[in-house]
């Protein structure tokens, strides 16, 4: 029997429908029930991975943990430390007491010390913890992850999109842009890779990047366009000189219109919006990440686990389909 804590997730889910089609007995922990019914062959079972005790239980009989709880923005109590740091303490202690020899850890990349944002450091620090746990585990650093329920491409796709594109008149500002360098990757590719490093002797002790192919934000969102049946404009120019341009813009350019807009400019207003909103749509450490970029080697993933992240475009076109009026459509 496998535990995946995080099983009613976005990259939990995928890990649990391939454990589950290999003929595997897995059980999905989760704070909450799950919104929609989990993959045939997977059981949920409700845990708090802060808290021990309530795991040990899920792990009894278990050959294997696989942990891949995480959070892009702190909400509350759901801080990055007790997430990342404290939820992994607590998952090794449970697995310890349930004697499950084998364990899995879902990171990311980027994950280093000496990381400019709140978010690569508490990950490193969970990471420290698995490779002081003394099981046998394997650690694998996934970059931004695109799929069907993502959080990442689909937002960005229905800012593209009526009824929101409406409400920016088919403009879309991008943070930062050509500069911001990135290396998705498909969410069934990394789940492969992480199911894969059960059965490798070879992955024990291992850290694996999951990168996909380098791509600039500019670019990828122009992909997430074509993906969905549009033909976006792309105007290399300042926010204050696109304001002035929008009426004529808003007249004879194929929507939607996106443009970069400088980050230290995003960085001041998600600093506002921290302090008034509830739910940011960005987050000031979400564009640390942003203005670092991410870089990776998976060259020992691919030889050993066989990650393979295949074409973007593909990808993307397979869950962001053409929508009515998507073409041709010149309105807002």
């Amino acid at each position: 029997m496998i535990v995946v804590t995080g099983g009613t997730g976005f990259v939990g889910r995928e890990i649990c429908r391939l454990l589950a089609d290999r003929g595997a007995s897995v059980r999905a922990v989760a704070r909450h029930e799950p919104a929609a019914s989990l993959p045939s062959g997977v059981s949920f079972f409700p845990g708090d991975v802060t808290r021990s005790i309530s795991l040990r239980e899920a792990m009894e009989g278990a050959q294997a943990v696989i942990h891949c709880v995480g959070i892009i923005r702190e909400t509350g109590e759901a801080t990055f430390d007790r997430i990342h740091r404290h939820a992994v303490a607590e998952t090794v202690t449970a697995a310890h007491r349930a004697r499950v020899p084998r364990l899995i850890l879902v990171s990311a990349l980027g994950t280093r010390p000496s990381a400019p944002s709140r978010y690569h450091r508490t990950k490193w620090a969970g990471e420290e913890i698995v490779r002081q746990s003394g099981l046998a585990y394997t650690i694998l650093r996934p970059p931004v992850i695109y799929g069907p329920g993502d959080e990442f491409t689909n937002l960005l796709a229905a800012w593209m999109h009526p009824p929101r594109s409406w409400l920016t008149g088919g403009f879309l500002g991008i943070p930062g842009g050509d500069s911001v360098r990135l290396c998705p990757a498909p969410v069934g590719e990394v789940a492969q890779a992480v199911t894969r490093s059960l059965g490798q002797e070879r992955a024990v002790g291992q850290v694996f990047d999951l990168a996909g192919p380098e791509i600039s934000l500019k670019d990828l969102v122009l992909e997430i366009a074509r993906a969905m049946g549009l033909s976006p404009t792309w105007i290399e120019q300042s926010p204050e000189v696109i304001l002035g341009l929008a009426p004529w813009l808003w007249l004879t350019a194929s929507k939607p219109v996106l443009f970069p807009v400088p980050l230290p400019l995003c960085h001041l207003g998600a600093a506002l919006a921290e302090r008034i909103l509830p739910k940011p749509p960005i987050t000031t450490d979400q564009l640390t990440m942003l203005a670092e970029g991410q870089v990776g080697d998976s060259r020992v993933a691919e030889e050993i686990l066989g990650f393979h992240p295949g074409h973007l475009a593909a990808g993307l076109a397979s869950y962001l389909r053409p929508r009515i009026g998507g073409v041709a459509d010149r309105r807002p």
